[in-house]
């Protein structure tokens, strides 16, 4: 969760079926028809805004440059069209990549940690490219469009990589050729397919939003296939070199693996957010919910959720519900019951009780404005109106836990990175592991590094490791 303000309509893609305020009364922007490149460019650039605000772009400025920096070498080989590439690494701890419309392309730090080489990366960055160069998403949504009179959206989270079998082999096979036109070993497309089946069969991580395997079809046919490609390509005279492998292992060296504590994290159902300095618990049994702009909990019946928001700066939590009335009351149709001052531990906040529409549901929502550090946060408790004797008192137990973090919990925050550690001749990745207090079990590691658990390492081969430490806060930005 950032200090971002949020608005119902896109809470409700995050959290799912009921969201926070209600249905604006004004229609919905229309989805953008891709019928040119000059339409895909117009619908790209619309829907990296939502990118953005329901996944959050990892804040490490060198390796997006590097990253970036590889992405526009590759497509420089791509078929001309009319928008330019952008490349961003989305902070999402499982292996994703997918292109959007017009040529925003994303890579999660989860796939650039099981990456071992700058050949896999350029692989899987060609194969993106390839889907926005041949503008698999047209002919996606007028497929979409024949099926029903609903024309597809330009963007729905858990279809942002949706293609078909043949536009994920034709992008396989550009995304090769690109990247051995680029001086990249084509093989790494096969080996990287390799690993993500590994991950697919290891369960490893965890992910709040879609990933890899939510959008993309499985990886050991397309592994196959792609070794035989490379087999029969020129290859290029530094290809694959052991210098190359090690240099981008350097690169990713420090890379966050797992939940990134800058975004908060769920210690149980308590979620406790170091950077802005509050905790808040939330109902035992529910479904946890944290993205760049919300943090929540839905209830097991679906028929409830508790989440917290930040509407912006400011000091005064009436002011702050008078200003989101302003701004919202109208739009999203609220209808205030109630309100009043109210305490939540020592902070003086501002609640309203209102009913409204929310996709089409009268709902009943209590609305908590609370002042914390310099910021108006807005603690929302919503259930439909026959529900709300069921929800309402646990969902105000959960505002009056809202506040600052304890030293206990601030200490209690570690964040997992990836390390580069040199191995020694002979040594296992057990011995490799105890000698340098490597986090991650057997299995992870292996897969992690593309070997077998039983691997006998050469002297000087690097490794990744994972390494835990406490997290050191850093000053929110409002």
């Amino acid at each position: 969760m950032r200090s971002l303000v949020l608005t119902a309509v896109v809470l409700s893609v995050a959290l799912g079926a009921i969201g926070c305020g209600t249905t604006p009364k004004k229609p919905e922007k229309k989805p953008i028809i891709l019928r040119t490149a000059y339409d895909d460019a117009r619908a790209g650039a619309d829907a990296s805004k939502e990118v953005e605000a329901e996944m959050g772009l990892y804040k490490d400025p060198a390796l997006t440059a590097y990253i970036a920096g590889v992405g526009k070498v590759l497509s420089r080989y791509a078929p001309l069209q009319h928008f330019d590439y952008h490349f961003e690494i989305v902070d999402q701890p499982m292996p994703n990549a997918f292109a959007l419309p017009g040529g925003h392309i994303y890579l999660s730090r989860g796939l650039i940690a099981l990456a071992s080489s700058e050949d896999e990366l350029a692989n899987v960055i060609g194969h993106e490219i390839t889907h926005a160069a041949a503008r698999h998403h047209a002919a996606q949504q007028e497929i979409a469009r024949r099926q029903t009179p609903l024309s597809m959206p330009a963007l729905r989270m858990s279809r942002l990589a949706a293609y078909g079998r043949e536009q994920e082999l034709d992008a396989d096979r550009g995304g090769q050729f690109l990247a051995n036109a680029a001086g990249y070993d084509p093989m790494g497309m096969s080996t990287f397919l390799r690993k993500l089946g590994n991950v697919e069969r290891q369960k490893i991580g965890y992910s709040r939003l879609p990933g890899y395997f939510d959008t993309h079809p499985g990886s050991t046919e397309r592994s196959a296939s792609a070794a035989d490609r490379a087999g029969g390509a020129r290859r290029q005279p530094n290809a694959g070199s052991e210098a190359s492998r090690n240099a981008y292992l350097k690169r990713i060296d420090g890379l966050v693996l797992g939940t990134n504590p800058a975004e908060g994290i769920f210690e149980g159902s308590v979620f406790v957010h170091p950077d802005l300095g509050f905790h808040m618990r939330f109902p035992s049994g529910w479904q946890l919910t944290n993205s760049p702009k919300a943090v929540g909990a839905r209830s097991p019946n679906r028929d409830a959720m508790i989440f917290a928001i930040v509407e912006g700066p400011g000091e005064d939590a009436h002011e702050g519900a008078k200003t989101f009335i302003e701004k919202h009351g109208e739009e999203y149709g609220v209808e205030v019951q109630a309100e009043g001052a109210v305490k939540v531990g020592e902070i003086d906040a501002w609640r309203m009780q209102t009913l409204g529409f929310m996709q089409g549901t009268r709902v009943a929502a209590d609305l908590t404005f609370v002042p914390f550090g310099g910021l108006i946060y807005r603690l929302t408790v919503v259930t439909p109106p026959r529900s709300a004797d069921k929800y309402m008192g646990r969902g105000r137990a959960s505002v009056r836990s809202f506040g600052p973090i304890t030293l206990k919990e601030r200490q209690a925050v570690v964040v997992t990175r990836l390390r580069v550690v040199p191995a020694v001749a002979g040594e296992s990745l057990s011995e490799l592991s105890k000698r340098s207090g490597n986090d991650y079990g057997i299995q992870e590691t292996a897969v992690l590094n593309g070997l077998f658990a039983d691997a006998r390492l050469s002297e000087g081969q690097l490794v990744k490791i994972a390494r835990s430490q406490p997290y050191v806060s850093k000053p929110a930005s409002h």
